[in-house]
């Protein structure tokens, strides 16, 4: 596997950029507003804001016994409010329009980063194991299980790392549209690379906002 940092590198792989013979199977980007959920922590910040709100409002309600007063000091709160909503929804929808994930017969590509574009390459015959995480609107994360020699770091990958791996990185298709067919072409593609070897399956992670198990396609 390589990773490679280009100041010229074009956002989408172009099936003339790849070897002859070698064929183009998929490419997609990530959905940017599942992106701000996940990667960017959308609803945390949102909790964080609440949870100041909340106390700056019982704080002014203690202090002077006014509630209009207690009122207006949260509202004071709502600029900054949407200050960081705004500079976290511009992040993710910049971070999805210069990303590609790109599936052919022989590697996956990911070509990702707004101030300084990178391109990981992944040989599918080096892929150890996968798996698939789903949520409710058919939107997911593939994360894949490369082995140790040439592994890129956590903050090479990152948005497109899987969360607290950080001694053992493994890059992750994040927020993939359609992901359970997207998964299902690369396990066939990835048993096609290893000679009709399977790949070996790691389950799918537990989450409450993870669609039920029953739905989870493991790659």
């Amino acid at each position: 596997m390589t990773m490679a940092e280009f100041d010229d590198i074009r956002t989408e792989l172009k099936q003339e950029e790849l070897p002859a013979g070698e064929r183009m199977l998929w490419q997609g980007k990530p959905d940017w507003w599942r992106l701000a959920l996940g990667a960017f922590q959308l609803k945390a910040v949102g909790v964080y804001f609440l949870a100041f709100a909340l106390w700056r409002f019982g704080m002014t309600y203690w202090e002077t016994g006014i509630a209009l007063a207690a009122l207006n000091a949260v509202l004071t709160l709502l600029p900054s409010l949407g200050l960081g909503v705004s500079l976290i929804l511009l992040l993710a929808y910049l971070t999805a329009r210069a990303t590609t994930f790109t599936i052919t017969e022989r590697r996956l590509v990911l070509r990702y980063g707004v101030a300084l574009p990178a391109q990981l390459n992944v040989p599918l015959k080096d892929v150890e194991a996968a798996a698939v995480r789903l949520y409710a609107d058919g939107s997911g994360d593939i994360p894949l299980t490369l082995p140790d020699a040439g592994r890129p770091s956590y903050f090479q990958l990152w948005p497109y790392a899987r969360p607290w791996r950080l001694g053992r990185s493994e890059p992750m298709l994040r927020a993939v549209p359609d992901a359970e067919a997207v998964a299902r072409l690369l396990s066939e593609t990835l048993v096609a690379a290893q000679g009709g070897q399977r790949v070996a399956v790691a389950p799918p992670p537990v989450s409450a906002r993870s669609a039920p198990a029953g739905h989870a396609a493991a790659v």
